[in-house]
């Protein structure tokens, strides 16, 4: 009986570990191919849409057929009125505080940002949709909700999936993405931890995301 007991544990913890390694895939792909000197799809940013959506796919199909679980394990639940209220608030939030440190501290020029900006209109939209949907999906619900099972700690779960976050975005856009965007990182974390829904997580990320069509049209 033990050994069965000591089997489903290690089965358990095994199954979580590898749908990690799958949620964190475009995190590591890059080295992996540069490794082994192998090129699949496009450079930079647009390569988000190939990786995410492919780990978010296989994600999913882990969850349903391996793990047997439903989505909403990963709190992917329909919101309600209040969910979404509460993403327009929080967002109201993050562009105020935004908007005030800008104009207190103007943020200098910024090399990933320009590098989107570039982007064709068509194509920086899909990044906007595929980073909102996917990354919550990929770095928040299901490491979170995972890691929280796993080592019983709530706030562990959300360290560890905030760190792995802002890590990519950080070497992406520089140090000083904490100070200008690393507000909205904070406010989705909450909305999270207190509507306890990603879709309306998926919502603010969106909402984040779509200023950057701003100077991307010219309109700044």
């Amino acid at each position: 009986m033990q050994n069965k007991t000591t089997n489903n544990q290690f089965r358990y913890i095994t199954v979580i570990i590898v749908g990690l390694a799958i949620a964190y895939l475009p995190q590591y792909i890059h080295t992996i191919l540069n490794t082994l000197r192998v090129t699949i799809g496009p450079e930079g940013p647009p390569s988000v849409i190939l990786w995410n959506w492919l780990a978010v796919s296989l994600l999913v199909l882990y969850i349903l057929f391996i793990e047997r679980r439903r989505l909403t394990s990963i709190l992917l639940i329909r919101p309600t009125q209040k969910d979404v209220e509460w993403a327009f608030y929080f967002w109201g939030i993050g562009m105020t505080y935004s908007w005030l440190i800008s104009m207190i501290l103007p943020q200098p020029p910024n090399e990933g940002i320009a590098t989107l900006v570039e982007l064709p209109i068509p194509l920086l939209i899909m990044v906007i949709f595929t980073t909102a949907i996917t990354e919550e999906i990929l770095f928040r619900g299901y490491p979170i909700e995972r890691l929280r099972e796993l080592t019983g700690k709530k706030g562990l779960a959300v360290l560890i999936s905030f760190v792995v976050f802002i890590l990519p975005h950080i070497t992406f856009f520089g140090v000083e993405w904490l100070l200008y965007q690393g507000i909205g990182t904070i406010l989705i974390y909450i909305l999270y931890l207190w509507r306890k829904n990603l879709w309306a997580c998926i919502l603010l990320h969106f909402l984040f995301n779509v200023p950057i069509l701003i100077p991307a049209l010219g309109l700044a």
